[in-house]
């Protein structure tokens, strides 16, 4: 009989170090929980911000795309502000400047006078060749030149802390008379 006296305290005290040990496991699982809540929360406000940013970029190319937009006008020389709804949340950002990376002089011999969009870039259907100092045929120079412009937004957004950048380059035809001053 003594030996029964002396085990009723053990079943106690192994069975709050079980759970104990429960406990411990409870709380992990619901912290690790919260963490992958937090980061899923925050690819989904990467991905929308994203989202939103490649929207106005969109919106930027679509104007550089319209012949009769002065590319220098898009922006201005100044951060013009925007404004996304995504649906889940309103991002608002700005896209800076457009600058304006190189330019190289379209090839008269690229243009095909049967196309619309190359009417503008040929000066002259004439057939008469201008003759240089040498004698030779000068070759007809284009009315326009090819430059590459790179678009950049940015949008900062301080309710979710999110912070994304985006940079896109792209291809104009303009008038030769445009310069490339970046």
């Amino acid at each position: 009989m003594k030996v029964r006296q002396q085990e009723r305290g053990v079943t106690l005290v192994i069975s709050l170090i079980m759970l104990l040990v429960l406990t411990l496991l409870v709380v992990s699982a619901i912290r690790f929980g919260n963490v992958n809540l937090k980061i899923s929360g925050n690819m989904q406000s990467q991905s929308e911000a994203t989202a939103a940013s490649q929207v106005q970029i969109e919106s930027v190319l679509e104007k550089i795309a319209d012949p009769t937009v002065n590319i220098d006008a898009i922006t201005g020389p100044n951060p013009l502000p925007f404004t996304v709804d995504t649906g889940g949340a309103t991002y608002t950002g700005v896209v800076k400047p457009l600058k304006c990376v190189f330019a190289v002089p379209v090839e008269p011999t690229t243009l095909n006078p049967k196309k619309a969009a190359d009417l503008p870039c040929i000066e002259s259907l004439d057939s008469d060749k201008v003759i240089g100092s040498d004698g030779l045929p000068v070759a007809p120079k284009a009315a326009c030149s090819q430059q590459q412009w790179d678009i950049e937004t940015e949008i900062n957004d301080p309710v979710t802390g999110t912070k994304v950048t985006m940079l896109q380059g792209v291809a104009v035809r303009v008038p030769a008379q445009v310069l490339c001053t970046d």
